[in-house]
């Protein structure tokens, strides 16, 4: 029995050899030691870094700012509007070229991102069934005021510049037009969610905005592929959201005209969130079908600012349920926690406890962790599978 045993082993190892040799050998630059190592930065401490990769006495970042006016289009489902960038070298080099992330040509059928999906796959963002057809429309693309030299490459453009961007400080401004038609589900980012009373429009990464100029890599231009994160500059912002009349719109930041564009009556309430530990509705689930319950107009711009940054999101609908609160953090500084959502999402068991739950979590954390930075906290219901902006 051993023998026969034996006999059998022996074979099939010859059988294994065989195959093994039928095989062509692969070769292959594959280092799993690179892949999978353990040191996020692996040149060790530099004057910039330490070596937990912490900033050193030499750390420095790059700072970019962004002014935006814009217009949101419900009947054609577009957005157009403006951008001047005011873009700050802290590095101590000299850069004689600067790229850009435009996030929204990821939504054109020939678009790097919509090649690697499988033809027939739901990719929430248009296959090969879809009729939509997106991306950016540029133009009056300036550096400084005068015209530009730049390429575009799917989801980046190289600006060019005439005179190199000098190190320690100096700074510049590039400033274009732009306009892209929004699809209704945006890689998990944004998109349009249908509501009985009204669609709502959540808009986020919207706008030409830099890549990041670090320590390690230089400049971050990988392509915007789809759903995957995301590395930005820090800077200000300041927005301009002109809208439907009909239609509350909630930012990033904290609203600089809010007597422009509410009653007087959401005016009071809103004032009054701001002082109050408890949730006050500012436009009530019976309210959002009451005319009354809008200023009389065409349109409203709706202004919002917010420092020290590293992106700008907004939503806008006429089905908007608007409730706040006041956020106490622990250095006796107050914020505000505010949720917008449709009449289809409201109750106690659903998002009408939306601002008690962020008022809580963020107070909750900012005792433990990290106090909360900004002036406002804005949930928002929609069809996006769930992001964090500022």
């Amino acid at each position: 029995m051993l023998r026969k045993l034996a006999i059998i082993t022996c074979c099939l190892l010859n059988v294994l050899q065989l195959c093994a040799q039928d095989q062509p050998a692969i070769e292959t630059n594959y280092d799993p030691m690179a892949l999978f190592g353990p040191n996020f930065y692996p040149s060790g401490a530099s004057i910039t870094r330490a070596a937990d990769g912490s900033p050193n006495t030499g750390y420095w970042q790059n700072k970019a700012s962004y002014n935006l006016q814009v217009t949101l289009d419900d009947e054609k489902n577009q957005v157009t509007g403006t951008v001047t960038i005011r873009y700050q070298n802290n590095s101590p080099q000299v850069l004689p070229y600067l790229w850009l992330q435009l996030d929204q040509n990821l939504f054109n059928k020939n678009s790097r991102g919509q090649a690697r999906m499988p033809a027939d796959s739901r990719s929430r963002y248009g296959d090969s069934k879809s009729s939509f057809n997106g991306g950016y429309q540029l133009d009056n693309i300036k550096v400084n005021g005068q015209d530009a030299s730049y390429i575009i490459t799917d989801t980046r453009m190289q600006v060019r510049l005439a005179e190199a961007l000098q190190s320690g400080g100096a700074s510049i401004s590039i400033s274009m037009n732009f306009s892209f038609s929004i699809p209704q589900y945006g890689a998990d980012r944004f998109g349009i969610q249908a509501a009985k009373n009204g669609a709502i429009y959540t808009i986020a990464q919207w706008y030409p905005r830099m890549c990041v100029y670090d320590d390690v890599l230089g400049w971050n231009t990988a392509p915007y592929l789809g759903p995957s994160e995301f590395y930005l500059e820090y800077g200000d912002f300041n927005c301009s959201i002109t809208a439907p009349a009909s239609h509350l719109v909630v930012a990033s930041g904290e609203l600089q005209n809010a007597a422009e564009v509410l009653t007087p009556l959401q005016l009071k309430r809103y004032q009054d969130a701001w002082q109050s530990d408890k949730t006050v509705a500012i436009r009530t689930a019976k309210e959002v079908l009451d005319p009354a319950s809008r200023p009389t107009a065409i349109t409203l711009t709706w202004k919002y600012k917010i420092s020290n940054a590293r992106d700008f999101a907004w939503a806008s609908s006429k089905s908007f349920i608007w409730d706040a609160a006041r956020i106490n953090l622990p250095s006796g500084k107050t914020a505000l926690a505010t949720s917008a959502y449709p009449a289809e999402s409201d109750g106690k068991d659903g998002w009408g406890r939306s601002t008690e739950y962020a008022k809580a979590s963020i107070e909750n954390y900012s005792k433990r962790w990290y106090e909360y930075p900004y002036p406002v906290a804005t949930n928002v219901a929609s069809n996006v599978g769930g992001m964090e902006y500022p």
